[in-house]
């Protein structure tokens, strides 16, 4: 009896094994991004700099979308430098930057810029403390790099989805 059960245990176990195995697969689409994120970030970053000349790009952008406003040639200054941040899980939106072939050439975190959090003496008791607001961003290229395009991008837990993509020049 002992022997006959051990038989079916060992059966089982390996069936059980062979059957968890067969529905495990990686999801490579996740490894994907994480590669997109950080190929070509460090590398437009590493050519900018606050003495030389770059192509800025000025766009308005709100929840829904974006729009370019102007294009300038000038020394970016330190500030507009800081917009080159690597996207982490928290950021809620993500802009794009894309060469003239679609190829993306620099990903940047934003965070939740569209949302901004006040609080007023005598509401401490309101619920609302805040609102949702537009903002200018520049953004700096190297005159090395031709962006063509720039898109803005949610993150939430299943992965990122394009809002706008719109055209630079």
């Amino acid at each position: 009896m002992g022997y006959k059960l051990g038989t079916i245990l060992k059966k089982i176990t390996a069936l059980t094994m062979i059957f968890s195995c067969s529905f495990a697969h990686a999801d490579t689409s996740a490894e994907n991004e994480k590669k997109l994120f950080t190929k070509d970030l460090f590398t437009i970053s590493e050519l900018l700099s606050v003495d030389e000349k770059a192509t800025i790009y000025s766009i308005n952008a709100n929840e829904k979308g974006l729009s370019h406003r102007a294009t300038r040639t000038e020394k970016p200054t330190r500030n507009n430098l800081r917009i080159y941040q690597a996207p982490s899980r928290r950021d809620k939106y993500i802009l794009k930057v894309f060469d003239k072939d679609n190829k993306v050439i620099s990903v940047m975190g934003l965070g939740n810029p569209f949302y901004i959090h006040v609080q007023h003496m005598g509401y401490e008791d309101s619920h609302v403390f805040g609102g949702k607001i537009s903002r200018k961003f520049d953004i700096p290229i190297p005159f090395e790099i031709n962006a063509g395009y720039i898109s803005l991008n949610s993150q939430d837990d299943f992965g990122i989805k394009e809002i706008q993509k719109i055209r630079l020049n």
